[in-house]
């Protein structure tokens, strides 16, 4: 007989929005940045391209050889099967003669030019010293195993033909994108600009890494974990501090702050009696408080200043705002910076612990991933799920998703699991 077991509380809110619905909300109302600036291709990865680019020349610009080997006329070969004579060379950089008498080849070095009169290259390995006249013996080869006509060489273009497209725009640029451009004599590109992100926290309660503890209070962990998760090369981040909790104060700090894109505050946005966040930008702003059906995170207000920045303000809990992070503000910075936001991949695993949840929020429990002999993937949870515990970030490597009617799942069952590593860069 199956065990009984309560039916558990449900945790819906009538108020709530959906994730998707809330991202969609917030990604209607950005529109990307359109400023470029060029840089070296030292810096490019990691970048937006902001403009198609196309190859000027051929790579590579000249018949190349494959191998080390000698270069020969085919047809010298082909028909009569006897010795060749060594009339010259042409290294990696060092050109031979292009003219190439009957009956005679180069010897030839990988990367070095082909004769115009020759059309094959042979592989060292296939080729013997000729004998017959110890005189000239290293003047003459024997080609032990005839290639194809054409073999080992590297045709014009036969890389990269002048006019190909090498970058579109709105390309997330990869070094292999940036070494093409090094290979096409290109130098700089021209990319769209970093997105600027200032970042600060709320509460008196707080105190910087380092300092001394006064009573009740407790080190801001927030910023740290932040800037860990945005840092990439597209963004600019800026550190705005610790805000104390007065209107005055934080007033003071966000009409002071630079010019910036987006604006994150962490904690305030609750409806706590100190949690005047909402009230300062609204004044600067329009800004609106959600609830969001999703544990941990719920809070979350977003909003634009009339300064032009956009408004993210998450919960104050660590772990609530990681993983607000990563949901939200991951698919906004794409959006701002033109590329394509690509949700992280969803596996299935096998649970090895079973995990508790209320129906009525879609659930993000922290998880400890492990793949079989067969290639398939465990996961067991990573213990307690309270949103101020950062350490069960720090053990986890995956996301266990629990959809919003969910009321938990038993050991045995396969659930939905995001890697950590395929999400904000991987730096959590």
């Amino acid at each position: 007989m199956a065990e009984d077991r309560p039916t558990p509380r449900s945790d819906a809110d009538p108020n709530a929005m959906s994730l998707p619905a809330a991202v969609a909300r917030i990604l209607s109302s950005l529109e990307a940045v359109l400023e470029e600036e060029s840089v070296g291709l030292a810096e490019a990865p990691g970048r937006i391209a902001a403009r198609d680019l196309a190859a000027e020349i051929d790579v590579p610009p000249f018949r190349a050889s494959a191998m080390d080997g000698y270069a020969f006329r085919h047809s010298d070969v082909a028909v009569s099967n006897g010795p060749l004579v060594v009339t010259g060379r042409s290294l990696a950089g060092h050109p031979g003669p292009d003219q190439l008498a009957r009956g005679s080849c180069q010897r030839i070095t990988t990367g070095a030019r082909v004769p115009d009169q020759a059309d094959t290259v042979v592989q060292q390995e296939d080729v013997s010293l000729h004998m017959t006249d110890r005189s000239r013996a290293e003047d003459q080869i024997l080609i032990e195993t005839l290639p194809p006509s054409g073999e080992h060489v590297r045709e014009v273009g036969s890389d990269t033909p002048a006019g190909t497209r090498l970058i579109e725009a709105g390309r997330l640029i990869r070094g292999a994108d940036a070494a093409v451009c090094a290979a096409h004599g290109i130098s700089t590109l021209r990319v769209k600009r970093k997105i600027r992100v200032g970042m600060l926290s709320t509460g008196d309660e707080l105190t910087e890494p380092g300092d001394t503890l006064g009573v009740g209070q407790i080190h801001d962990a927030n910023r740290v974990l932040l800037r860990s998760i945005l840092a990439r090369p597209t963004v600019e981040l800026i550190d705005l501090g610790i805000v104390a909790d007065t209107v005055e104060a934080l007033a003071s700090c966000i009409r002071s702050a630079p010019d910036l894109d987006i604006l994150i505050s962490s904690g305030g946005v609750s409806v706590g009696d100190a949690d005047h966040v909402k009230d300062v930008l609204g004044a600067d702003g329009q800004v609106q408080l959600w609830k969001i059906a999703m544990k941990p995170g719920r809070p979350l207000a977003f909003g634009h200043l009339h300064s032009g920045p956009a408004w993210f303000g998450l919960p104050g809990n660590p772990v609530s705002a990681a993983i607000t992070a990563l949901m939200v503000l991951e698919p906004a910075i794409a959006r701002l910076t033109g590329h394509a936001y690509q949700s992280p991949p969803r596996h299935t695993a096998l649970l090895r612990t079973r995990i508790s949840k209320r129906p009525g929020r879609m659930e993000l429990q922290r998880g400890m991933l492990e793949q079989e002999f067969d290639g398939a993937w465990s996961v067991s949870s990573v213990g307690p799920q309270d949103s101020h515990r950062l350490q069960s970030l720090q053990r986890a490597d995956c996301l266990i998703e629990l959809p919003i009617e969910s009321s938990g799942a038993a050991a045995g069952e396969n659930v939905t699991v995001i890697r950590l590593a395929d999400c904000g860069q991987g730096r959590l």
